[in-house]
């Protein structure tokens, strides 16, 4: 079987780098999906939020699937959103994307698409034990991270007391987190999550760091600064977690993965977390608040400012 080989650089606060080479034996197709139905049609937004973590694995793992992208200016904005949203056989009993399908029947809820999906590719271990591993991991950064981060994004929750912050403190929230999956990760004597496999936990992971490394690290890097408030925050946040860094350049250089990032559909769709970020300046004068692009600047600058907080008063 032919092998493909990969490099990834990752840079660490300190200004080291962290380089992984990865070689790996080039997947064999998966059988062609039939016209009846038997393939697997994940549905969501043009954005990330709830579908990408299914994604990556559908990619990765080179199963045959069809992906459709709702277009999201043209359906939500374009007012085709109510239609569709009662028409079960495209969003499913709840009405709601993410949809997976397969042999006519359909899921909903984003977590429940993300196992059935870790299930018909092969990333979820075969222990109780270790699959209650995966989800947990799972849960911790959908729950924790991408939905708080998105709520704010869209203005239904506040930046510090329910992403940055909470009940623990002003750092208990993203920065705790983090360093939660830093902790797994330090403990590994594999590389991954969960056992000596990679699992939906290692993509869920991957999926968290790469909206800091890639939406947060370039916030307000129009100021033409090396050090702008964007970098910043992903230093004080990423930079000093060696492990979350070397896993994160670990998937990275996965064949299939990087063969993903290069196509339109990941270009369109990898712009933004939220459909927020597809109206672009179109949130403010339609009455929906402040940019995608904005709140991403404002996290920055009150992570930034957490972390300096909390330094002072050690």
């Amino acid at each position: 079987m032919p092998t493909l080989t990969t490099t990834v650089t990752a840079a660490e606060a300190s200004g080291r780098t962290t380089t992984v080479t990865t070689t790996v034996a080039a997947p064999e197709p998966a059988p062609a999906s039939s016209e009846d139905g038997n393939g697997i049609t994940f549905r969501y937004w043009s954005c990330q939020a709830r579908g990408q973590l299914a994604r990556y694995m559908l990619y990765d793992s080179g199963l045959q699937f069809k992906e459709d992208v709702v277009d999201i200016v043209d359906v939500f904005g374009g007012g085709k959103w109510p239609a569709l949203k009662e028409d079960p056989t495209f969003s499913g009993a709840f009405g709601a994307l993410p949809t997976a399908e397969q042999h006519g029947e359909i899921v909903n809820e984003t977590q429940a698409c993300a196992q059935f999906v870790a299930e018909q590719t092969g990333y979820m271990p075969k222990s109780a034990m270790g699959r209650a591993k995966v989800v947990m991991i799972g849960d911790h950064i959908y729950e924790d991270v991408i939905v708080n981060i998105a709520y704010c994004i869209w203005e239904k929750r506040e930046w510090e007391r329910d992403c940055i912050g909470g009940w623990a403190g002003p750092t208990s929230g993203l920065p705790r987190k983090y360093a939660n999956l830093e902790g797994i990760l330090a403990k590994s004597t594999s590389g991954f999550a969960v056992g000596d496999a990679i699992s939906m936990a290692d993509f869920a992971i991957y999926f968290a760091v790469d909206l800091m490394a890639t939406l947060l690290r370039s916030a307000g890097q129009e100021s033409g600064k090396t050090d702008h408030v964007g970098e910043q925050a992903y230093q004080v946040l990423i930079g000093d977690k060696p492990s979350l860094l070397k896993h994160y350049a670990m998937i990275a250089a996965r064949p299939n993965l990087v063969a993903h990032r290069s196509t339109p559909e990941w270009k369109d769709y990898s712009r933004y977390l939220t459909g927020k970020g597809a109206f672009g300046e179109g949130t403010v004068e339609g009455g929906m608040g402040a940019t995608e692009k904005t709140h991403w600047c404002i996290l920055a600058d009150k992570l930034v400012k957490a972390y300096a907080a909390a330094a002072e008063a050690e």
